[in-house]
């Protein structure tokens, strides 16, 4: 197979053409080549694969046995080459390709439903494949390394190489049984939720790294007294009673909450992306939509996730 490298398409696309038109002069035609080209073009691919193609019985040629045999692989490797390029094609046309992209599962089933419709019904032949993940800096690693075209993810960035703009900045609020003294309650400082119990995600969560840097900076550590994985339990621990949540909107849903009134409680969601990525028509054309769609928008009803 080694001493095959040398072999070049043109060369094959020449072999072709002779072994389906018998004839050097018929083939140099269609090929809009001088037969004497041609015919040097054929003696080179001869000496690449080490044996003759073609018999040469006055004016017709046929097929050796090894010619026999190395028509079939040129036909089938220039089919897929030109099947390739139709692929290409249909990429840079954006009738065909794929987009990966993140998503954190507390911010997706409100923010993407409305970005897939849209692609989708712009450009149907484009597959968009959706990987949830709790953890935003996870979402970086796999843009920075590939795994992934761009992602959704809470702002800012921490690694380097990647870019970002920001997608919408949603409130947090302040989820509280309906028994509570600051249920009724208008607005809440969090330093007056430094004797409260609060439930939460596990730590490794966004959400809760997030609630947790948020009561720091307001000079106490939160007394968490149940910790979980799903955000519905939390949901659902508050309304039981057992304590309070510090959540961005998104992920607090539509029902009743307490606004947080420090400036610093706001979270900011955007889309990373690495430059390089922009080069595939279908990345930018995602990416194009899920910021025309993040634009002007707040928060609203969320879902499972951190």
């Amino acid at each position: 197979m080694e001493e095959m490298v040398a072999m070049e398409l043109h060369q094959l696309r020449y072999f072709v053409a002779v072994a389906e038109e018998r004839s050097f002069t018929r083939a140099a035609s269609r090929l809009f080549l001088a037969q004497p080209s041609l015919s040097v073009q054929i003696r080179k691919l001869e000496q690449d694969v080490g044996a003759r193609l073609f018999e040469r019985t006055g004016r017709r040629v046929v097929l050796t046995a090894a010619g026999d045999v190395l028509l079939e692989h040129a036909v089938r490797a220039l089919g897929e080459l030109d099947r390739g390029r139709e692929r290409v094609e249909e990429v840079n046309g954006l009738r065909g390709g794929r987009v990966s992209v993140g998503v954190l599962p507390s911010i997706g089933a409100r923010l993407l439903p409305d970005v897939l419709a849209a692609f989708r019904e712009a450009h149907p032949g484009v597959t968009v494949r959706v990987v949830e993940h709790d953890v935003s800096r996870e979402f970086e690693e796999l843009v920075r390394s590939g795994e992934l075209d761009l992602a959704m993810t809470r702002l800012p960035t921490t690694l380097r190489g990647l870019a970002a703009e920001v997608l919408v900045r949603e409130p947090v609020v302040l989820l509280v049984p309906a028994d509570h003294p600051l249920h009724d309650r208008d607005g809440v400082d969090l330093a007056e939720l430094a004797d409260e119990d609060f439930v939460g995600m596990r730590p490794g969560y966004g959400l809760r790294e997030f609630a947790d840097r948020l009561c720091t900076d307001a000079g106490f550590l939160p007394r968490v007294v149940l910790e979980t994985g799903q955000l519905s339990i939390v949901h659902g621990m508050v309304r039981a009673g057992m304590g309070v949540a510090l959540l961005p909107r998104l992920a607090a849903g539509d029902g009743p909450a307490v606004a947080v009134r420090d400036e610093a409680a706001v979270r900011e969601l955007g889309v990373v992306w690495r430059d390089s990525a922009l080069a595939s028509p279908p990345v930018a054309a995602f990416r194009k939509v899920l910021l025309d769609s993040g634009r002007g928008r707040s928060g609203g009803p969320g879902a499972d996730g951190a």
